[in-house]
């Protein structure tokens, strides 16, 4: 039931609608953009967007609402409008219903739905947080549109928490909708910041959630770091190697003394994948920070310095010369590389 004392507002929504004058259509329009909505408004509004009867005041209701981002500060809207959004038949209506919610979780609760403009609107007004990822992800893996998955693709990779909010899914969904998640995940991998990806994967505890439960067929969820390792590792060799993950790389073997002894089989794998151009920029940041760091963090770096050198052809040179220009090198870290370069392992 609409509230007296807001009849003036609605009368405006009706004036700006399509089916007003010009002049008048203008000036109402004008008005609704100035004004400022307080919460009997915005109940008045929600009622009107869900149920006038002419579609076109519906439509006109609903954008009101979204240009003033009305249900980010009156949450409990979004529900009655996210449901209206569902069942509304006019596309217009429809549309703007779901621009009324931009902003909040209840624009990634449509990103699935049937009608392709829906999912559109959807995808450009999504928040940026944690839940509403889950969301998104939750319908990517589901089945979207080529089209609709190409745009959600582009938008999960936006935000600079992305990495750790994709990872931590990964590692936690049951995957309930999906037959056999992997290219979906291997997909995902490719879109989000490496350095943080990788970060996220390693500092990952897998003992945490150790059971029988199925996840990707025949494989238990004790194993999921595994496998996720696996996919990360293919998607650098794939798309090639970030800044982000060879900062993130330096700063490992900078911060424990025990990284490259933990990690050192997934690191071969990664760096057998890498070309030969992947290879030179992670020895240039790896030199960069070699020459800032003190002796007990240069003595791991070369050691990393040594894998990479192992795995990509004619690095090992570069290596033998950063090395050659340290003063305080150890004879036998000088040896070691001589006979890396002439094949003696």
């Amino acid at each position: 039931m609409i509230s007296n004392g807001q009849t003036d507002l609605l009368e405006l929504i009706q004036n700006a609608s399509e089916m007003s004058e010009g002049l008048v259509r203008m000036d109402a329009v004008r008005r609704l953009k100035r004004c400022s909505l307080q919460r009997m408004d915005a109940l008045a509004l929600s009622e009107f967007a869900r149920k006038a009867e002419d579609p076109a005041w519906r439509t006109t209701a609903a954008q009101v609402l979204g240009f003033h981002r009305v249900a980010k500060s009156y949450p409990d809207l979004v529900d009655g409008l996210v449901g209206a959004a569902t069942v509304e038949l006019d596309p217009e209506a429809r549309k703007a219903l779901v621009f009324s919610v931009r902003g909040t979780e209840g624009a990634a609760r449509l990103i699935d739905h049937p009608e392709a403009e829906v999912g559109r609107e959807a995808s450009t007004g999504l928040p940026e947080s944690e839940s509403t990822w889950e969301q998104i992800l939750d319908a990517y893996f589901s089945g979207l549109s080529s089209e609709l998955e190409s745009r959600v693709l582009r938008t999960i990779g936006r935000p600079e928490e992305a990495a750790a909010w994709v990872v931590s899914y990964l590692l936690r969904s049951s995957f309930d909708t999906a037959s056999d998640p992997t290219d979906r995940a291997a997909l995902l991998f490719r879109t989000i910041d490496q350095g943080l990806a990788f970060n996220t994967l390693v500092d990952a505890q897998d003992g945490l959630e150790r059971t029988h439960k199925q996840i990707w067929p025949g494989l238990a969820r004790r194993a999921r770091k595994r496998v996720l390792l696996e996919l990360f590792t293919n998607a650098v060799c794939v798309s090639g190697l970030d800044l982000s993950l060879a900062k993130a790389l330096a700063d490992r073997v900078l911060a424990s003394r025990d990284f490259l002894a933990t990690e050192g089989r997934m690191l071969r794998s990664v760096l057998k994948g890498l070309s030969a151009r992947d290879g030179e920029q992670l020895m240039i940041v790896l030199a960069h920070t070699f020459d800032e760091s003190e002796r007990a963090a240069k003595l791991r770096l070369v050691e990393l310095m040594m894998m990479v050198g192992k795995e990509i052809p004619d690095a090992m040179a570069t290596v033998a010369t950063i090395v050659s220009d340290w003063k305080d090198a150890p004879p036998e870290m000088v040896l070691k590389i001589k006979q890396s370069r002439m094949g003696i392992r």
